[in-house]
């Protein structure tokens, strides 16, 4: 039967074969089982341990307080309150109470098993198929893409699936002996379905365009999982920070236990969460508006991770997203940002920051997805008039358009594209919360994205010089460049005691409104004008120096010969 079974598997899936062949075998799931088991009984034990005692004084003057106790109902407020007793002097136990703590323990260790341990499984397999050379092999086999995606996400993590089918009873019985109904439970078991599969394609991706990392890549990419996963546990702040709750199943778990705990451990998820709104829609007040909403985040990012690996797999040297593709990707993206951010006023003093980094995160993103390579803009600076298609020829043959749309083409011009409608619906989504009627302190939005939108065209624009470099590892220069372009000038100001206040030209021309240079009156008209205007001389000057290297690549070889 088991035969019977790995022949359709290996009919269906020949990819999710070879990773179940190499991985199940007795020994691993003898240790995956240990791994999953051990935990759940020491867990259970523990909690046991916390269960109250009967009273050892006869006279029952010694006070007794437990938090799994059910507690007389008295008017006395005094300290000291006794535990309720039956007839035979045993203390009444608040089960559902203790289960529902052995259910939160436990629902939290699996989703930070199955997303963290997935996560550094799937990117240790990229490097290690990459460096050993079978990853050409499969891009060679007549398996498609997404047979092999599949194959990956199903069969890798395949160890990490059986520890958390064997927590299930233990869970699936605590639930419910905690009287949370079955279809909440169920939900939850949804959620983390729909965060694995966007963690895990996430993943994919992430192993499969940053080889140049070698064997710091799965360790980086289960440290950002692991990051995610914390953000997501965090107390709902009434923000546009409220996404990263839903980007994993802590999300729906929070619907779970509202109400039905009070311990101090746990305050953090059940906390608000009545007040969760998405574009003023009252999504925390029922599981069912939650799970959809996770679910459709999760989905339309999973989406997206797979369209990169659709292009990047076959072909390791084009660019993760197409320049139309960026565009839809980012009109989906805004959009989700900006429904969390609207809960509350966005432009109030502290609720700026998520919704800003979570934009220069996105387009951090975007500038990785659409940078290309040295060759890619060679092969276009030189053959642009001949990789055209004939039946564009017209229509394409002004660069402007051809740096819109084309693959090879510099993205410059594309993340231009991207910020400006990004811009304009986040602005829309402003507009609309205070219905035109803005003072001072919300007109300082309009100068602050333009502010953030020349930085952004700066570090594109860096991002593609370095890219185009003939030196070795040029995505390393490009991340740490960037990295410092973006931490090191406020680092650099505060040092130099130049504060926002005194210095404001320094502050708002170098960096990202998120490092505080985000502030109504942190700078009259004219200091906003010449930090606008320092902005674009450096991108003037930066997109001067790529059009001349570009020019030059686009030279024949005979006469750059004959020039030199």
């Amino acid at each position: 039967m088991t035969l019977n079974l790995l022949d359709k598997i290996g009919n269906w899936n020949p990819q999710l074969f070879r990773e179940i062949k190499g991985r199940l075998n007795i020994g691993n799931m003898a240790i995956a089982s240990a791994f999953s088991l051990g935990p759940q009984l020491l867990l259970f034990m523990y909690y046991t341990a916390q269960l109250p005692v009967a009273l050892r004084n006869v006279d029952r003057t010694e006070p007794i307080y437990n938090r799994f106790c059910v507690l007389k109902t008295t008017t006395d407020t005094k300290p000291g309150t006794k535990c309720l007793t039956d007839t035979l002097g045993n203390i009444v136990i608040d089960w559902p109470k203790w289960w529902v703590e052995i259910f939160i323990w436990l629902s939290i260790f699996s989703v930070l098993v199955l997303l963290v341990a997935g996560t550094y499984m799937l990117v240790s397999d990229l490097d290690k198929e990459e460096r050993r050379g079978t990853l050409n092999f499969i891009r060679l086999s007549p398996q498609s893409a997404n047979t092999i995606f599949i194959g990956k996400i199903l069969g890798v993590p395949i160890l990490v699936y059986l520890a958390a089918i064997l927590a299930i009873p233990l869970h699936l019985y605590s639930g419910l002996a905690a009287q949370i109904p079955l279809n909440e439970i169920l939900c939850f078991y949804m959620a983390i379905a729909a965060s694995c599969s966007l963690f895990y394609s996430t993943a994919m991706l992430f192993g499969l365009t940053t080889s140049w990392l070698g064997g710091f890549q799965p360790w980086l990419a289960s440290g950002i999982a692991l990051f995610v996963f914390v953000i997501s546990t965090i107390k709902l702040t009434v923000t546009a920070g409220d996404l990263g709750t839903f980007v994993s199943a802590i999300g729906i778990l929070r619907y779970l236990i509202v109400g039905r705990m009070d311990n101090y451990e746990f305050n953090s998820l059940g906390a608000d969460i009545h007040q969760l709104q998405w574009f003023y829609l009252p999504i925390g007040k029922n599981i069912v508006s939650g799970i959809i909403l996770s679910m459709s985040i999760c989905s339309i990012g999973t989406y997206w991770m797979w369209q990169g690996w659709q292009r990047r797999f076959p072909n390791p040297t084009t660019t993760v997203l197409s320049k139309r593709q960026s565009y839809f990707a980012v009109i989906c993206c805004q959009p989700i940002i900006l429904g969390f951010a609207l809960q509350s006023d966005p432009l109030a003093y502290g609720k700026t920051f998520p919704l800003l980094t979570l934009n220069l995160v996105m387009f951090l993103i975007v500038i990785a997805s659409l940078t290309s390579d040295r060759q890619s803009l060679y092969d276009w600076a030189r053959y642009r008039q001949q990789i055209v298609p004939s039946g564009q020829k017209l229509w394409r043959r002004y660069p402007l358009l051809d740096l819109v749309w084309s693959e090879k083409s510099p993205a410059v011009v594309a993340i231009a594209i991207n910020l400006l409608s990004s811009s304009f619906i986040l602005l829309s989504g402003l507009i609309l919360i205070h219905r035109g009627e803005f003072q001072k302190s919300h007109t300082s939005i309009f100068w602050n994205v333009i502010l953030g939108i020349n930085l952004i065209l700066i570090y594109a624009t860096i991002t593609q010089l370095f890219l185009f470099l003939k030196t070795r590892n040029q995505e390393i220069w490009a991340v740490g460049t960037i990295s410092g372009a973006i931490l090191l000038p406020p680092v650099i100001l505060s040092m130099l005691l130049l504060t926002p206040e005194k210095n404001p030209v320094f502050w708002l021309s170098s960096t990202f409104p998120i490092f505080g240079s985000f502030s109504p009156d942190i700078g009259s008209g004219t200091t906003i004008l010449i930090s606008i205007l320092s902005q674009w001389t450096v991108l003037l000057l930066l997109n001067l120096k790529l059009r001349s290297q570009l020019r030059l690549a686009g030279q024949s070889a005979s006469k750059a010969l004959l020039k030199a």
